[in-house]
């Protein structure tokens, strides 16, 4: 595994500010080595990060109708 050179970290760092993450949330080191590891962008594995965490598409007309069932009980 090959490891974020310090100028890779900052940029990762500027990115996620610039996105209104808290870096607190996603540290920019982990996240420039997951990016470098996995030969992608930081807009691409910041993507893929929040299809993972949301449920990416249709998950959002899920939660609409799980709620509503969970009304009419």
């Amino acid at each position: 595994m090959a490891a974020a050179v310090p100028s890779e970290i900052r940029a990762a760092r500027a990115f996620l500010r610039s996105k209104n993450i808290n870096t607190k949330e996603i540290a920019p080191k982990k996240f420039a080595n997951s990016a470098k590891e996995l030969n992608r962008g930081f807009r691409e594995l910041l993507k893929n990060i929040a299809q993972m965490r949301y449920g990416g598409q249709g998950q959002s007309a899920q939660r609409r109708s799980n709620i509503r069932r969970e009304s009419e009980n």
